[in-house]
């Protein structure tokens, strides 16, 4: 079983061999499932990555043939989830899992600066704010710290989940959005 914020290596020695690793998650926990260092007998091969909520259905899905993070915002129930870990063509593989607590919360507009740091490479932070309509708004991001990279994405969305609007803040300077 996965364990919030410790690392697990899973070495899945056999060819054919997969595996089934369960963790707890609350309704509308935010978390991040992240591969790092992973090896696999042949390099370059593709392993699947299949999370499952409570009552088996597939919550999302994805492959990696390196490192990888998926982001899980909001989980719909609470219960015991299920990662299905399937190296393709049944190849021998290993890999370090964490998952990472996410980010969520919700920010005030003309409220205090906030600091927000990802724990794994790739996590996403899931941040609210109530406006109204008409509304005008501005959001600035400042000192911004990138690993492993330049940049970020930052996307804000309507209330119905279609975006509203989007930028590239590079590091160190950051962004506005207006």
């Amino acid at each position: 079983d996965l364990v919030l914020d410790a690392p697990l290596w899973l070495d899945l020695r056999w060819r054919g061999q997969n595996a089934r690793l369960r963790f707890a998650g609350s309704a509308g926990q935010t978390l991040a499932l992240h591969m790092a260092s992973q090896i696999t007998e042949h390099s370059g091969e593709r392993v699947y990555y299949y999370v499952y909520k409570p009552d088996g259905k597939l919550l999302t899905s994805a492959y990696t043939t390196s490192s990888l993070t998926i982001n899980l915002n909001g989980l719909p129930v609470t219960g015991d989830y299920t990662i299905f870990v399937d190296p393709r063509y049944g190849v021998t593989s290993s890999v370090e899992l964490t998952l990472a607590s996410g980010i969520a919360g919700a920010i005030e507009i003309d409220g205090e600066d906030a600091s927000y740091t990802a724990t794994v490479p790739g996590q996403n932070a899931y941040l609210t704010f109530s406006a109204i309509a008409g509304q005008r708004l501005g959001m600035g991001i400042s000192d911004l710290v990138v690993n492993n990279g330049t940049s970020v994405g930052v996307n804000i969305y309507r209330q119905n989940g279609n975006l509203l609007t989007s930028a590239t803040c590079v590091a160190p300077i950051g962004c506005d959005l207006n």
